[in-house]
């Protein structure tokens, strides 16, 4: 239930709204001390900042958002603060929250702006609200966004929250950029982005000192994980279709399949896509595991995106679950991300407990919004397929292909949430899948436990960064990507000598390194169109 929701209206001259009948209302300067001040006094259920010269959303607006699964609601990509900090493109340029999204539609969003943002009371109870020591409202709109998201509250573009064409919102300070990445990052980071940035002229130079002098005063931010205080509504009546591509892995096949026919919620259909080459050494897959709807579709030219494609297209059910073949999955598996995919979210990503590198690491512990679509084990409202489109097939050899879609969903609005508690264990089988191609031969984390192994990206992880991010972006990518190639696991003296061994192969990793740009430039020059979806389910009008 929608409880009273507080009005913060931006104003200097102190005005009150005399149309406003939701709750509360008071005025605050268009400061970050003022705001904060403001948002850290309200008891109200929720709190609306509103800058004075932009009309009051509708009542209707406000209680259908507070009615749905997210937490925070802003018009900051609208109003401009979609031009994120430049100095956030040195540390993370190719995070999927780093790409640009759609000004005019819903979508999820960081880049928050206080002059038109709504934010529920336990929100800012337990994350706390702006920052007052940021030099700008627009920086202090953005860390706190940034913050939020961090943390697991779930943040959303609307920019029915500021409708006709607002003026945008005033630029940072290099200060407030180099704060918010000290704060989220560690100063470290900031360091490495702060001399990115002077060696680009992006800092002049007059300011530099000043923005090192914030540097040092900065601590590492603190925040506790957001505990969602609102149970999942989802219902574990809908059909679900199992997407399930295979290539010479019966063995893992064989169990997995005995896992989805003892779970608590039985799956509509599972379609199997067998890429095993030779038909001599293919198995009747119906035989594997009886008391399933199995459906095989034989495909002779191994393909992982043209092989869901194919599964996707042939499927009948609402929601689609997508794992590997080499999945161990727990009984309840689809009745979890079932019971997650309530009214509004669109997708339910989960965790995985990978035999290669243990289970996952920081920032993959807890719920959020999500920055990845991992096709071993996530669930999909089959509709939504119908505004990003299916696989791209550029991907069919080579990594990334579930990222790429995940890119394509998040940018046309559909809200994607991980979720850790809903777990499979992979087994990284040694061959098959990817493998297969030779794609997938050396993982990030076999090579950081190597002293003279590399992991650098492949030419459709390249393809990936040129599609979607500035040229810039991918110029930092790259940079990021060399630098972390030195980095590694073990003790100082291990650590020290893969870095020593790394700086020797440096010339080697940069060579590679182009020669796998040069393949994704052709990539890019020649992909073929993203396949669609015509209908939420065959048949449908």
């Amino acid at each position: 239930m929608v409880g009273q929701i507080e009005l913060v209206t931006l104003s200097n001259s102190g005005e009150l709204r005399p149309d406003w009948a939701l709750g509360p209302q008071r005025s605050a300067s268009a400061t970050p001390q003022a705001v904060a001040a403001a948002i850290g006094a309200s008891e109200a259920d929720a709190i609306l900042c509103l800058d004075a010269a932009l009309p009051i959303p509708s009542a209707d607006l406000l209680h259908k958002l507070l009615a749905g699964p997210s937490d925070v609601w802003h018009a900051g990509d609208l109003l401009g603060s979609g031009s994120h900090p430049a100095l956030l493109d040195h540390v993370n340029p190719l995070w999927m929250q780093n790409a640009p999204v759609d000004p005019s539609i819903e979508a999820t969003s960081w880049r928050l702006s206080l002059r038109a943002a709504l934010m529920r009371r336990e929100v800012v109870d337990q994350l706390g609200g702006p920052d007052p020591e940021m030099d700008t409202l627009t920086g202090a709109g953005l860390e706190f966004g940034f913050r939020l998201l961090r943390a697991g509250a779930l943040v959303r573009h609307v920019p029915a929250l500021a409708p006709g064409l607002p003026a945008p919102d005033p630029a940072s300070t290099d200060a407030d950029s180099v704060r918010l990445i000290a704060r989220h990052d560690g100063r470290r980071w900031a360091g490495w982005a702060l001399q990115r940035a002077a060696t680009s002229r992006e800092v002049a130079l007059r300011d530099l000192a000043h923005v090192a002098k914030t540097l040092r005063r900065v601590t590492r931010d603190r925040t506790p994980t957001f505990v969602n205080p609102r149970p999942a509504t989802g219902r574990t009546d809908r059909t679900v279709a199992v997407i399930l591509p295979t290539i010479e892995r019966y063995r893992y096949l064989e169990v997995v399949l005995r896992q989805l026919a003892g779970q608590t919620v039985h799956p509509t259909e599972v379609l199997i896509v067998d890429q095993t080459p030779a038909a001599d050494r293919r198995t009747d897959l119906h035989l594997l595991e009886p008391t399933l709807n199995v459906q095989v579709i034989v495909q002779d030219r191994p393909g992982q995106c043209t092989a869901r494609n194919a599964a996707i297209r042939a499927s009948t059910s609402e929601f689609l679950l997508f794992i590997d073949d080499d999945d161990e999955i727990e009984p309840d598996l689809i009745e979890q991300h079932l019971v997650r995919l309530g009214d509004g979210i669109d997708a339910s990503c989960g965790g995985v407990d990978d035999a290669t590198s243990g289970p996952p690491p920081a920032g993959f512990q807890h719920r959020r919004a999500s920055d990845v679509f991992p096709t071993n084990n996530t669930m999909l409202r089959r509709s939504v397929l119908m505004r990003s489109g299916l696989f791209d097939p550029t991907y069919d050899r080579g990594p990334r292909a579930d990222h790429d879609l995940g890119m394509r969903l998040h940018q046309s609005g559909a809200l994607l949430v991980y979720d850790p508690s809903v777990m499979v264990f992979h087994h990284h089988a040694p061959a098959g899948g990817l493998r297969v191609h030779g794609a997938r031969t050396i993982t990030r984390a076999s090579a950081r436990r190597s002293l003279t192994t590399r992991h650098l990206p492949a030419p459709t992880e390249l393809y990936l960064g040129m599609r979607y991010f500035s040229p810039r972006q991918n110029r930092e990518g790259r940079m990021v990507g060399l630098v972390s190639v030195v980095s590694g696991d073990g003790g100082g003296g291990r650590l020290a000598l893969r870095a020593a061994t790394q700086v020797a192969l440096l010339p080697s990793s940069v060579r590679e390194l182009a020669a796998n740009r040069r393949t994704a430039e052709q990539l890019l020059a020649n992909r073929p169109p993203i396949p669609v979806l015509n209908s939420p389910k065959p048949g449908a009008g």
